[in-house]
């Protein structure tokens, strides 16, 4: 069995212990629109100008160097675009918007996108990494990347693109969001076993940039295997677990379970209107109206 199919066995194992704890009433909702027939989308993004979001499709094994990986653009009520607007990526996964130019975390390298031209700028590598994951932009410019695997954050900062944090404390960091002078960060867990699945849940923690400090958030204490980390426009923080697919937000001390879908949710982006949660294993993208959490 390969590593692909036993992460989605164990999804699915995991999904269903959730949907008997869980109350349904958390899906009441129906997403907005719905985009389909994609590969494997695992990110989604949010343009500049707030027109459209862009779209990471794996498009083959999580960690395979296939060249067949792309990124999409749609516009912001559901069209879409143009699906393959860039080819050749390996395994794309987190994204990440910093003025012109869109960041892509593609396994052992950053690749920088100018979004004026949908050419590739710059690909920076990261020859130690083992699978880039998530990605955000500082309001200074610079750019944090998340290695789910080898347990560090990597930075980009005036054209330097190397290891920046690594802590026994953090072992699986996978979501990220910069805010305020810190990441939030979101954990995938301890003690990853072959099939992903953790000894311990993963938590949401701060680190801060400038001390390199880390804390929990007491509301995102051992949530989930953590995937997508957003801060919206009412400093509520959405968190995503990747195995279970249940979506929480965390708003000042209340934790509230606000969806719970398939296994396979991942990196979720938001306006200030939809939050879209990229379904991995469904090859869809939705949008759901962040007034109905």
């Amino acid at each position: 069995m390969s590593q692909w199919n036993k992460i989605k066995k164990t999804a699915l194992t995991l999904s269903i212990i959730a949907a008997s704890l869980t109350s349904y009433a958390a899906n009441a909702q129906q997403p907005q629109w719905t985009i389909d027939n994609l590969d494997q989308p695992e990110s989604v993004v949010t343009s500049i100008d707030g027109q459209f979001i862009y779209i990471s499709n794996i498009n083959g094994q999580p960690m395979e160097l296939n060249g067949q990986g792309y990124i999409s653009i749609a516009n912001i009520d559901g069209k879409m675009v143009d699906q393959h607007w860039l080819k050749g990526l390996d395994a794309p996964k987190g994204l990440a918007v910093s003025g012109q130019y869109l960041y892509v975390a593609d396994m052992q390298k950053l690749v920088e996108i100018n979004t004026t031209t949908g050419k590739v700028e710059n690909t920076y590598k990261a020859p130690n990494a083992k699978m880039l994951n998530d990605v955000t932009a500082t309001t200074d410019g610079s750019i944090y990347v998340s290695d789910l695997l080898e347990g560090t954050i990597y930075r980009l900062q005036n054209g330097q693109f190397e290891a920046w944090f690594k802590s026994t404390a953090l072992p699986h960091p996978n979501g990220l969001y910069a805010q305020q002078g810190e990441l939030l960060v979101g954990s995938w867990g301890k003690g990853m076993n072959s099939d992903f699945s953790t000894a311990e849940l993963g938590s949401l923690l701060r680190l801060n940039i400038a001390e390199q400090q880390l804390s929990t958030v007491p509301t995102g204490y051992k949530l989930g295997n953590l995937d997508g980390v957003i801060v919206t426009a009412d400093k509520s923080i959405y968190v995503s677990d990747w195995l279970t697919g249940e979506l929480f937000k965390l708003q000042g001390k209340e934790r509230k379970l606000v969806l719970s879908l398939k296994p396979g949710l991942a990196d979720i982006g938001a306006n200030k209107q939809y939050l879209f949660t990229p379904m991995m294993m469904d090859n869809e993208v939705n949008a759901w109206k962040l007034s109905d959490f």
